[in-house]
């Protein structure tokens, strides 16, 4: 089976049977995490979230600019957000932000 078909069948398979109906488009906790793309750390798994409690955004990083942050009353800095990387706490130190790069990629 292709990845497009594996993905294509999960996605089927979620949505015959874990898909909730009656969800608001507004997440429950109104609240938008904004996390870095590594794909070793799921901010849903990590925060124990539950669908449609919160919007996940997910970037190189995870970082947001300044303007961002000031119109979700995050912060009021003129400096970048810091991203807090659960892989980063570990013995490399390292996410996937300060990871440094091979060859290959």
């Amino acid at each position: 089976m292709t990845i497009v078909a594996t993905l294509s069948h999960r996605n089927q398979a979620f949505a015959e049977n874990r898909f909730q109906d009656g969800l608001e488009m507004m997440p429950t906790l109104k609240t938008m995490i904004v996390g870095c793309v590594d794909p070793r750390v799921d901010p849903t798994l990590v925060l124990g979230l539950e669908l449609g409690e919160a919007v996940v955004i997910r970037n190189i990083a995870g970082r947001i600019t300044p303007a961002i942050a000031r119109l979700t009353g995050s912060t009021s800095s003129s400096q970048p957000s810091r991203p807090v990387c659960a892989t980063s706490r570990r013995s490399s130190g390292q996410c996937c932000s300060t990871a440094p790069r091979t060859a290959s990629g």
